[in-house]
């Protein structure tokens, strides 16, 4: 396992991984490139799967990283806002341009409201991740 150097960023923070090159000693890189507090640990304690889409909520406890849900919850509203925002763009071009949407605007709601009631739900990131499948799906099917 591969060596790494981990610290909270004083503005956001979210952790800070430094992978350093194998240039320079870890130690080395540790005083020269990082801040006070932070320290050298084995790559395995980062969290992986579906937990590394939620960098931004990773908080640093000591040795362990875990998931600050709340803000993992706000970036995956923002991520569904985003989606929202440009298939909604797509469905007004289609009507725009004589075409009709596969999707009832009835449906593309309906799949929205289950996406947003699914993440304010959501208890673990692999909850969040599968609360966008219908809006994935939706627009999939409308195409």
């Amino acid at each position: 396992m591969a060596q790494v150097i981990i610290y909270t960023n004083p503005v956001e923070g979210n952790v800070c991984v430094c992978m350093p090159t194998g240039e320079l000693p870890i130690e080395t890189v540790l005083i020269k490139d990082c801040p006070p507090g932070a320290i050298i640990v084995d790559d395995s304690i980062l969290p992986k799967g579906s937990d590394i889409q939620f960098f931004d909520a990773w908080r640093l406890n000591g040795t362990t990283i875990s998931i600050d849900m709340p803000t993992a919850i706000s970036f995956q509203t923002k991520m569904l806002n985003l989606i929202a925002v440009k298939e909604s763009l797509n469905r007004s071009s289609k009507v725009g341009a004589g075409l009709s949407n596969v999707l009832s605007d009835a449906d593309w709601t309906t799949a929205l409201n289950t996406a947003r009631t699914a993440i304010m739900g959501s208890t673990t990131t692999t909850q969040l991740v599968e609360a966008i499948n219908p809006i994935q799906t939706a627009i999939t099917n409308n195409t």
